[in-house]
């Protein structure tokens, strides 16, 4: 769906008139009719504020990701972000590839400083920054 289509969408699913939703943007209704009519393209400032008005992500107005007979509700597209984030195997991936450059972090300041048993702190710092990590991923998962 490209961006008038959504405006115009978005606008009448929210029972707003050209008119009002001028007022709301602080712009006029002639501005309003040109962005759905696809004559001009609101500046990033309105996508913003379009954005937050409409509860949207502003991704979701800018994109123009679907396909012929395809239809994507604006929660949809978070929605498969959240699930791709939150896939099992990407993490494992993920937890694979920074345990293996600790690992390699670890050999390669053992080799260059020949002290075996003081780099094991290597691991410890390593072992706080995936908690740290996993931290941040638990709480942005459970919002």
């Amino acid at each position: 769906m490209m961006l008038p289509s959504k405006l115009r969408d978005l606008r009448k699913k929210h029972g707003l008139s050209q008119k009002e939703l001028a007022e709301k943007l602080m712009t006029t209704q002639a501005k309003v009719a040109s962005w759905e009519n696809g004559d001009s393209v609101p500046d990033i400032s309105y996508i913003a504020k379009l954005a937050v008005l409409y509860d949207v992500p502003a991704d979701y107005l800018l994109k123009d990701d679907k396909q012929e007979g395809q239809t994507i509700e604006p929660g949809e597209e978070m929605d498969r972000l959240n699930k791709k984030d939150a896939d099992p195997k990407r993490l494992g991936r993920i937890n694979s590839i920074y345990w293996t450059i600790v690992i390699a972090v670890y050999l390669l300041a053992s080799i260059a400083t020949g002290r075996w048993s003081t780099s094991w702190v290597l691991f410890i710092l390593g072992g706080a920054i995936w908690l740290i990590g996993a931290g941040f991923h638990w709480i942005n998962s459970t919002k």
